[in-house]
């Protein structure tokens, strides 16, 4: 009769102990162990008994294992790709991955207790990468023992932009994350953007989130050279004037300009926006210069948003075009080749359609700089541009000089301050340009 081996293989790999696992027999296992049985012996796919007692929850077989090792070993350390990319495991997951996969918190902190590693490699990231944000116990435990909170699974994404996406339900877990160090400012990577849990958190559209991160020291302002939409940018696309007015409230800097579209009011101005008189006046309030100039390092140059806006679209909203001259919108009657400001083409535009002949007469009243040359080069009839024309070769009022030099020496220029200047009511909305 062949003798019994308490560690001989039954078939692929697997010996006595693990079926004793397997069906959660712990006197089996028990005297499998005290004959010699291994506790590391692996199957076929690496699997082992404390694998089989991990998945299925068996606290007590799990305690008896570890009786019969120093610790809990990590049975498969995979090297990181050249590339930084996190590689492909050869065998099954970790006893830890296991445990906390099918939910068993006590299995998972007696193998920590016991040496399990919380940093575990995975193909799609370190093992706290892999819980849900909504499983703030496991999240927890793990921090408790050493998981580090700013690593990136294999998308760049860090547990508490993870988080972000989740709106308020995903507060908790960002609160035990920032708790042990959890970075609210990390960049993702050039895959997404390098955008912060910021990003992700106004994403979301969750006001009580962008809040939250702001309460934890999260920055509403991006670096020098960052050349992605900016953290107000996406405020500003997501069309939610309480979100806009929460980052503008923490100090986001509404001139910034971090891409060729230019800065928040760029943006705003040129997009159809359901709330976009609004944002334009949250903007507005805020600083932000409807005449803005901008170079970039190859050369070019960007128009203000008050030329943009017109050229955004076949139709304006005069109370959008009212708001920007309201705000210092310049009229300046130049083509916008010469400058950045001009207003030519606009209004010679709005005169040929003759759709919206208020909007016209406003921004005829606050007209300056007129280059005749360029307006006599147009290819356009006479009586088209013979309004523009009479007001470019004749002297301006005394009255519209002054107006256009107090718009042009008064700064910040904003309805509030016009009001607080000590003339006639009707000369304040004359001087706003509300007036014809």
């Amino acid at each position: 009769m062949k003798k019994f081996r308490p560690d001989g293989e039954v078939t692929r790999g697997l010996t006595p102990l693990h079926y004793a696992c397997f069906i959660n027999n712990v006197s089996a296992a028990k005297l499998l162990l005290t004959k010699g049985a291994k506790v590391d012996a692996v199957d076929e796919v690496g699997c082992s008994a404390l694998h089989l007692c991990a998945e299925h929850g068996y606290y007590r077989m799990i305690k008896l294992l570890l009786q019969y090792t120093p610790v809990v070993q990590q049975y498969e350390t995979p090297i990181m790709e050249k590339n930084g990319k996190y590689p492909s495991r050869e065998n099954i997951d970790e006893p830890l991955r296991l445990a906390i996969k099918n939910g068993h918190y006590e299995c998972a902190k007696l193998l920590l207790e016991n040496g399990a590693s919380p940093n575990a490699i995975y193909f799609d990231g370190p093992e706290i990468t892999h819980v849900s944000p909504l499983d703030t116990n496991f999240i927890e435990l793990l921090l408790e023992y050493g998981a580090d909170p700013n690593v990136f699974d294999r998308k760049g994404l860090t547990p508490i932009m993870k988080a972000c996406r989740l709106k308020e339900n995903g507060i908790e877990a960002i609160r035990i994350l920032h708790k042990y160090g959890g970075d609210v400012n990390a960049q993702a990577d050039f895959r997404q953007d390098m955008r912060t849990p910021m990003h992700y958190a106004l994403l979301s559209g969750s006001a009580e989130l962008v809040k939250f991160l702001i309460s934890l020291g999260a920055k509403v302002n991006m670096p020098k050279g960052y050349d992605k939409p900016s953290i107000i940018d996406i405020a500003v696309l997501k069309d939610d004037p309480e979100l806009l007015k929460i980052v503008i409230d923490a100090g986001a800097d509404v001139n910034a300009v971090h891409t060729y579209i230019g800065s928040a009011l760029h943006l705003a101005a040129c997009s159809i926006l359901e709330h976009q008189y609004e944002i334009l006046r949250l903007l507005l309030e805020a600083g932000a210069d409807p005449n803005i100039q901008h170079q970039f390092p190859d050369g070019s140059q960007l128009k203000s948003p008050f030329v943009e806006y017109f050229r955004s679209r076949d139709v304006v909203d005069s109370r959008v075009v009212h708001l920007l001259l309201a705000y210092g919108g310049k009229v300046v009657m130049r083509s916008p080749i010469n400058d950045t400001r001009g207003q030519l083409r606009n209004v010679l535009r709005l005169a040929a359609t003759r759709d919206q002949p208020q909007v016209l007469t406003s921004m005829l009243e606050l007209g300056e700089e007129f280059d005749v040359g360029a307006i006599d080069r147009l290819p356009l009839p006479v009586a088209l541009k013979g309004d523009i024309l009479e007001r470019a070769k004749n002297p301006a009022s005394l009255q519209q000089i002054c107006r256009l030099n107090l718009r042009s020496r008064i700064a910040p220029f904003r309805p509030d301050v016009v009001s607080g200047l000590p003339i006639p009511a009707h000369m304040k909305d004359y001087v706003l340009g509300r007036s014809h």
